[in-house]
């Protein structure tokens, strides 16, 4: 008999507002309820919605513009959609690391090259934002912020059809990424190899980058094997 895996509220909430947009027919640029409007509609908590929203937001799904609103993401060219059952949890997500291998590999050497100051800054604060969010006990919000690190390093690899690529498979496993078996900090040890590689991108040093990525790789490899 297979475990099933209780789904968090956050990830009910973000399956509600999925369900709520396509009823609605919402299409990109359209705007979401406010907060207050998806609370009464929805009939979820506050708290638990802003999860919501901020796992859809990290998916790709939505945009939040301070001052502005909540508004629909333009589809992407390439969706994946997942239509088959996970057995073996650990060798799923092997396999899939080596897609990810294959593709963000690619990303980040072009990043290496092609990376804006501006693209190294927000690379920055997001990391900065993993260890904010690790030392406040804060830890779907460290998971968020690490997603957008890698997306930060595909946005500037410049590469619009590498990007939608990987974005498409990224938005689809990323439930198995997120918390694989339960454990929240299956991946924390690979952390010191995301400030080398950032640093790496920083100085332009592409033998170094795609060594740091490497690494990343290789510790995310270990974590998974070390599950029982």
């Amino acid at each position: 008999m297979k475990a099933i895996k209780k789904k968090r509220l956050s990830e009910i909430g973000a399956d509600e507002i999925k369900k709520y947009i396509e009823d609605e027919g919402l299409k990109y640029g359209d705007r979401l309820p406010s907060v207050a409007e998806l609370v009464d509609i929805l009939q979820i908590g506050r708290s638990s919605l802003r999860e919501a929203l901020q796992l859809l937001e990290s998916q790709g799904v939505i945009e939040v513009l301070n001052g502005k609103g909540t508004f629909i993401r333009e589809s992407k060219p390439f969706q994946i959609q997942m239509a088959f059952e996970v057995e073996d949890k650990k060798n799923f997500l092997l396999e899939t690391l080596e897609v990810r291998e294959a593709l963000e590999k690619k990303a980040v050497e072009l990043a290496v090259k092609a990376a804006s100051d501006e693209d190294v800054e927000e690379m920055t604060y997001h990391l900065q934002q993993y260890v904010h969010f690790l030392q406040t006990g804060q830890r779907q919000l460290a998971n968020q912020a690490d997603a957008r690190f890698h997306q930060a390093i595909y946005a500037a690899s410049k590469n619009m059809m590498l990007e939608s690529i990987i974005d498409s498979v990224w938005d689809t496993f990323h439930e198995f990424w997120n918390e694989p078996f339960g454990i929240d900090d299956i991946f924390d040890q690979s952390y010191p190899y995301h400030e080398k590689l950032l640093q790496a991108i920083r100085k332009r040093d592409s033998t170094s980058a795609l060594e740091a990525f490497d690494e990343i790789i290789q510790s995310v490899k270990q974590s998974i094997y070390n599950i029982n």
